[in-house]
């Protein structure tokens, strides 16, 4: 089998990568910037799913057996619908140069867990019912639909990330995984709030999962992939006791609205400010996704949280240290 994976330079196409090539797969990695991981140059051939010419060309050369889409635009910095045209006009390039190469006979379109959410009906009723909350999630209801409508041969899956963490992911040290190590963080109240999350090397192994399954189990279906709902401050506890040796403390509900309410104003003037309305909102809220149903048909690479944060931390501190000045001193 060859494996062609667009944007493979990614953080979960790094940790992707690696776990095919440990099954001895023969891996291309078509992205436009090069590998994260310097081992990986070897696979990457450089291309941009918005060139629609340059990517047949490839698609043809290496006639892969699997394509796995990751490429795309993936913050919600934007609320412009337009600065996501790669997870709409880009993920239509793919499906159209996939429907020409005879070779493809299984295709993973990445969607998000963003297409929906909804405080009052926390799943949809159908894998084509829509409710998403930003404009990257919006982007990506695109994605899923051209994928339904695009007719392409062979077994075709969509899979939704969830909240996913682990070693190669480029912002959480930065920022989250930095304020919780430095004392920074606090959580707002002592109320559970359930969310999802998953280790990046237990939805690589979900996704490969999906990849070998039997055609009647995956084909034309959609699959949350991460570790199975879990309240907040376990995960954020975890890895505030491992960074420090201590609990995230909690901290009244009422600090953290005036806080958020002083955010806004700031944020209104041009005056960065790291808790804001929404934040504050997405906080405090349930989010949580029908990954027990990915979990139980595919599993996880490992289930421990202590373990998995262990790893990430080594990796932050480790090889990944050279990606963060502010772990270099530590």
């Amino acid at each position: 089998m060859i494996i062609l994976v667009t944007g493979g330079s990614g953080f979960i196409g790094t940790n992707l990568i690696d776990e095919l090539l440990q099954h001895h797969y023969e891996v291309v990695n078509f992205d436009k910037a090069p590998p994260l991981k310097k081992a990986h140059s070897k696979y990457w051939v450089q291309g941009d799913i918005m060139n629609l010419a340059g990517m047949q060309a490839v698609f043809e050369k290496y006639k892969p057996t699997v394509v796995i889409h990751l490429a795309a635009r993936t913050d919600t910095l934007s609320d412009k619908i337009e600065d996501y045209k790669e997870n709409s006009l880009g993920t239509l390039n793919v499906l159209n140069v996939i429907k020409t190469i005879p070779s493809i006979e299984r295709s993973i379109i990445t969607s998000t867990q963003y297409v929906y959410k909804s405080l009052t009906k926390p799943f949809p009723d159908a894998d084509d019912e829509y409710m998403p909350h930003t404009i990257y999630g919006h982007s990506k209801v695109k994605t899923e639909q051209y994928t339904r409508e695009s007719n392409i041969q062979g077994v075709w899956t969509i899979i939704r990330p969830a909240n996913i963490w682990g070693p190669w992911h480029m912002r959480y040290p930065k920022e989250l995984w930095r304020m919780i190590d430095k004392g920074f963080y606090m959580h707002p109240g002592k109320k559970p709030v359930i969310r999802t999350y998953g280790y990046v090397k237990n939805i690589v192994h979900q996704i490969i999962g999906i990849m070998v399954a039997a055609p009647e189990q995956v084909n034309k279906r959609t699959f949350c992939v991460g570790d199975n709902p879990i309240d907040s401050y376990i995960w954020l506890n975890t890895i505030s006791n491992q960074l420090k040796g201590k609990n995230v403390n909690h901290l009244p509900i009422s600090f953290f609205k005036l806080l958020s309410f002083s955010g806004d104003i700031l944020r209104k003037v041009g005056i960065p400010f790291p808790l804001y309305a929404e934040r504050f909102h997405n906080m405090i809220e349930d989010y949580y996704a029908p990954t027990n149903i990915t979990v139980s048909q595919f599993g996880v690479a490992n289930p421990n949280l202590e373990e998995n944060v262990a790893e990430t931390i080594s990796w932050i501190k480790g090889e990944g240290n050279v990606f963060f000045e502010y772990w270099k001193a530590k």
